[in-house]
Formats: structure tokens, C-alpha cells, sequence
């Protein structure tokens, strides 16, 4: 039988140095050899930092820079660097780089927008209440007109029954028919 050996994954030995941002302290304060294993998920890679290092990382967000200054994902994947170029893990407050600005819309412009919204609607109903007797009698003269057209049918309608009505059978026809 061939004797099969396993080899264990290596571990990526990287160097970073810590600069605690949360403390207000822009300095290096410590340079470590962090091994993190390959496949490793952040919470595990965080917390082997944060075992390294001695920190805690409850409140706090962690930033790792290469050796130009830029942000690189903190996962499994770093690659691994020298002594002399380490990486930096900036150590912040949560939000503290975030500056707030004052408001871009001051009060004033919304203040005159809905003063003119209102004044477009209060003439809007003074309009119609000035119309609102000339409405009414619109209203009634279309109603006149209505109710005088259908008394002219119901006119045409009883003249037509009665004519109707004067009409009487006699029981023969006066007149032979041409067929």
C-alpha cells in the first residue's frame, strides 16, 4: 500500500502594524506577525486580530491598509508581506470619520414654497365662492329646461293615447280591403 501523507494547509503569515484611530493616536503602536489560515472567515480572522493584539472589538471598526495607503478586504486571501512593508490596521470608532453637513435646503425656500402653494389654493376657493351664486343658477335654469322638455313629451304622449283611445271596433271593416 503507497503511504499517503497530508500536508496541512500553511498558514498565510502576514505583518501588520496597529494604529489605534478610536484612542485619537495617529502613531504606530504596535507591529505583530499575524498567521491566519487559508478558508478562514472574517469572524475568525477578526478575532485571531483581535486575540493578537489585545483589543476589543465590540465597538469599534477595523480599516487594514497596504504599504501605499490604500484599503484592501480584510479576509483569507491577504497576501503575505515582509517586516519592513507591513500592512496597517487602522482601529476606529464606529462613524468616526463620517462628518455631518449642515442642511442643504434652508428653512426660508420651503417656507416661501408653501406660502405660495397656499395662497394659489386660498384664491382658488375665493373664486369659487365668488361663482358659487352663478352656479346655483346655472343649476336651477338646467333643471327649468330638463323638467320643460319632459312636460312637452308627456304633452305629445297624452295626445297621441287619447287619439287612441277615441278609435272604436266595430265588427266590420267599411271599406273591402284591394287584395
Amino acid at each position: 500500500m503507497a503511504n499517503v501523507s497530508y500536508k496541512s494547509p500553511r498558514l498565510s503569515k502576514t505583518w501588520i502594524a496597529l494604529r489605534r484611530l478610536d484612542k485619537n493616536d495617529d502613531r504606530v503602536v504596535a507591529l505583530r506577525e499575524v498567521s491566519i489560515p487559508p478558508a478562514a472567515e472574517i469572524t475568525m480572522i477578526i478575532q485571531i486580530i483581535t486575540n493578537t493584539f489585545g483589543l476589543i472589538s465590540s465597538d469599534v471598526i477595523f480599516k487594514i491598509r497596504n504599504h501605499r495607503g490604500c484599503l484592501i478586504p480584510l479576509n483569507s486571501s491577504i497576501p503575505t508581506n515582509s517586516k519592513h512593508m507591513p500592512y496597517v490596521l487602522e482601529v476606529a470608532k464606529i462613524f468616526q470619520h463620517v462628518c455631518p453637513k449642515p442642511k442643504t435646503i434652508p428653512m426660508t425656500v420651503i417656507n416661501k414654497t408653501m406660502k405660495t402653494r397656499l395662497q394659489t389654493i386660498d384664491r382658488r376657493i375665493q373664486r369659487l365662492e365668488d361663482l358659487l351664486p352663478q352656479i346655483k343658477l346655472r343649476h336651477n335654469e338646467k333643471l327649468n329646461q330638463e323638467i320643460e322638455c319632459l312636460n312637452q313629451k308627456l304633452r305629445f304622449l297624452h295626445k297621441r293615447m287619447q287619439v287612441a283611445e277615441s278609435h272604436s271596433w266595430k265588427g266590420v271593416l267599411t271599406r273591402a280591403p284591394l287584395w
